[in-house]
């Protein structure tokens, strides 16, 4: 059965709420009781409604495979220091 969480929840607990989903555990979150986003992302894209989360996680990871390829930076503080100019992390 889906986890259900909040906006809020989403925001102060991130990081166990993408841990649950990596575990396999659907995570829903909701606004005001109701699902967020999901209605607004079918109408777009009708087709994600007949993929199964395995199909889904499959084309995620393949996605996000190609982007790591692509990337320069090899983590996220390389590309934050680069962005905010400070390329040799002097600045703290």
């Amino acid at each position: 059965m889906a986890k259900y969480a909040t906006v809020r929840e989403l925001k102060n607990q991130t990081t166990a709420l993408i841990r649950d989903a990596e575990k396999g555990e659907p995570v829903v979150v909701t606004r005001r009781g109701k699902p967020a986003l999901r209605k607004k992302i079918l109408e777009r894209h009708p087709q994600l409604a007949k993929e199964s989360p395995k199909e889904a996680r499959r084309k995620f990871d393949r996605i996000t495979r190609k982007l790591r390829r692509s990337l320069p930076f090899k983590t996220w503080r390389e590309m934050d220091r680069f962005i905010k100019g400070d390329r040799y992390g002097l600045a703290r």
